[in-house]
């Protein structure tokens, strides 16, 4: 696997829809290898009994409440992470991840040195629709996160091989299944 330069993100951008919604930076001057993805919608845990059965078992994810998102227009609502909040939080971006690449989401240094922890994931070929990540709190101060802030930076890993399409049960940018549900 080697990591596609920033030339052949913005190609597919423009061809193949891999990230829509990009900031007018990212489109017109990103730096580095990957793309830095904003913050698009704050999500509060409001009820727990999640479980995940062994194999193909049943799953159940916890109950969410919209506490923030990203408008078009007009100043964006800033809110305020304290000490030990857990909130997840989703991107304003959307990606359409084809067949031959793996996103790969690091965090924005700015995030740690502010003492925010993002706990994210690989995505996998063929998952489309905004990321999903949990963000903590784990310093002794609170901070504060605009919506729209740039949290987190998406590397794009080419495969070489043959790869099996996401087909989960989060595609489209689920948050949490509320019900019990079968594992695909």
């Amino acid at each position: 696997m080697s990591v596609i330069g920033i030339d052949e993100i913005l190609l597919r951008v423009k061809t193949e829809k891999l990230i829509e919604n990009l900031s007018n930076r990212e489109l017109k001057n990103p730096e580095g290898i990957g793309i830095d993805l904003r913050l698009g919608a704050v999500y509060k845990i409001t009820a727990g009994g999640a479980f995940i059965e062994a194999g193909l078992g049943k799953r159940k994810g916890v109950t969410t409440e919209l506490v923030a998102q990203f408008k078009k227009k007009g100043r964006q609502k800033k809110i305020t992470i304290k000490p030990g909040d857990y909130y997840l939080v989703s991107t304003l971006e959307t990606i359409n991840t084809p067949k031959d690449l793996m996103p790969v989401i690091f965090p924005r240094t700015s995030l740690f040195r502010a003492g925010l922890f993002l706990l994210n994931s690989k995505t996998d070929p063929g998952y489309k629709g905004s990321l999903t990540m949990g963000l903590k709190n784990l310093s002794e101060f609170e901070v504060k996160l605009q919506l729209g802030a740039r949290i987190c930076n998406v590397v794009f890993f080419k495969i070489d091989g043959k790869t099996n399409p996401y087909r989960g049960q989060h595609q489209g940018g689920r948050i949490s299944p509320e019900n019990v549900e079968q594992q695909v």
